[in-house]
């Protein structure tokens, strides 16, 4: 018996090392898992009609949980692997609430916000590498709608550079092969990392060439560019070819077969992307012969080499579409279609996080310009004009009366586009004028 009382209490001094050890490693483990998981986050709610995605940093200290995603405050709790997560708005009341776990290097679970249930993940936001890098993309498929439902073809960070390709608006590649139906298919889309809703998306047009010897055109103004009365006594042309020949070493176009009074018409070449555009909010499918608050088929004579495009960002990583090469085009795409074409193009894009604009912008070396997008002209004129008088406001910090007297006496006003269920106006203001204002 006291052999078996002097074993055990040799057991239990021998025991406690171990089960020291054993708690220490427990805790060891509890702070990894807690130094893992502070930091960036982002976040995907998934609602059952819509889908929203933040940017959201969490810290954990112990079993509490804090954080912060846009002007909302997180509190919560990590116990035993288990999160639970209040978002309390600026005014302190909780306006959703999330409980779940992480599985892997992801972080998984249900939700409600005013009472709708959905399911969240939130994920690490891809690392960046040191330098920017340049890829060549080269198209195995094209697109004709802009669709947040497109999965990406590829994936780019901000300072990235692609060079590619695109087939004209009916489908057919440098080669003359036809490669898709037509309607204006395009190359991508490209997932930019890090773009997130609430950003503004910058594509720098570094390159934009033709890439073949031949373009097609419409061959009658758009209807609602004429008079009734010119329209419904329109003497046309027999047997009339828009098909044109570019010579890109003269950089001219010129009808392939023309009539004897164009025989010595030539146009100088300016080539130019119909379309640039991104994924549209919420779960809307856009087709690529329309425009809108994404971008889209602008089809503005200025989106050409040297120009840097600005897109409010919809969807996570932006999803960007670009294509519609027209190798010259007049004001308006008048005839409906411009010198449609192939192209080769590169350009670079970057994020400018969580600042939104209210539409499409562009500058170029002379110019800032608004692009204004509407159902008739007056509609787009007026998205153009208030949309640079919010861009004078925010970043000249104009008052609307200041903002007026620049307007009033330097805006230009081109129009961009006449096709389509939507049209465009492009208000634009001279740089050497913002130079005057004090910033």
């Amino acid at each position: 018996m006291n052999d078996l009382r002097v074993f055990l209490l040799t057991k239990d001094k021998l025991m406690k090392p171990f089960l020291t050890l054993a708690l220490l490693c427990s805790f060891c483990i509890s702070v990894a898992a807690q130094n893992n998981l502070s930091g960036a986050w982002i976040l995907t709610e998934q609602f059952p009609t819509e889908t929203h995605t933040h940017r959201m940093t969490l810290e954990f200290n112990g079993d509490k949980l804090t954080g912060q995603s846009g002007v909302d405050k997180i509190e919560g709790t990590f116990i035993n692997g288990a999160i639970t997560m209040n978002w309390l708005s600026p005014n302190g009341q909780v306006s959703s609430t999330f409980t779940g776990k992480v599985e892997g290097e992801t972080l998984k679970g249900e939700g409600q916000y005013l009472g709708i249930k959905f399911q969240w993940s939130a994920r690490r936001p891809a690392t960046k590498p040191a330098a920017p890098r340049t890829h060549t993309f080269i198209p195995t498929e094209f697109h004709r709608t802009f669709s947040y439902a497109i999965p990406p073809a590829m994936r780019i960070f901000p300072g990235d550079t692609v060079k590619t390709t695109s087939i004209d608006a009916g489908g057919n590649d440098e080669n003359s092969v036809r490669r898709s139906m037509g309607g204006n298919p395009l190359t991508g889309p490209f997932f930019i990392e890090g773009a997130l809703p609430g950003d503004t998306l910058v594509i720098k047009l570094n390159r934009i060439r033709t890439n073949r010897d031949w373009a097609m055109s419409g061959q009658s103004v758009v209807g609602n560019a004429l008079a009734p009365g010119y329209l419904m006594n329109l003497k046309r042309a027999q047997n009339f070819s828009s098909r044109w020949k570019i010579d890109a070493t003269k950089g001219i176009a010129f009808l392939e077969n023309p009539t004897d009074p164009l025989k010595s018409f030539t146009v100088p070449l300016q080539p130019m992307l119909g379309c640039v555009g991104v994924a549209p909010p919420g779960r809307d499918v856009v087709r690529t012969g329309d425009s809108g608050v994404f971008g889209g088929n602008m089809d503005y004579n200025q989106l050409r080499e040297g120009t840097t495009v600005y897109l409010p960002v919809f969807q996570d990583g932006a999803l960007l579409f670009m294509g519609d090469g027209h190798a010259a085009q007049g004001d308006g795409e008048l005839t409906g279609d411009a010198l449609e074409t192939s192209m080769e193009f590169e350009f670079t894009v970057d994020v400018i996080p969580e600042k939104s604009i209210g539409g499409p912008r562009a500058e170029n070396n002379d110019y800032v310009m608004a692009i204004g997008i509407g159902g008739s002209l007056d509609q787009a004129l007026q998205r153009a004009t208030t949309d640079m008088a919010r861009w004078l406001e925010n970043d000249y910090k104009l008052n609307s009366t200041e903002a007026a007297m620049v307007m009033g006496f330097a805006v230009k006003y081109d129009v961009a586009d006449l096709v389509g269920t939507q049209v465009s106006i492009v208000a634009k203001i001279p740089k050497t004028v913002l130079a005057q204002l004090k910033r």
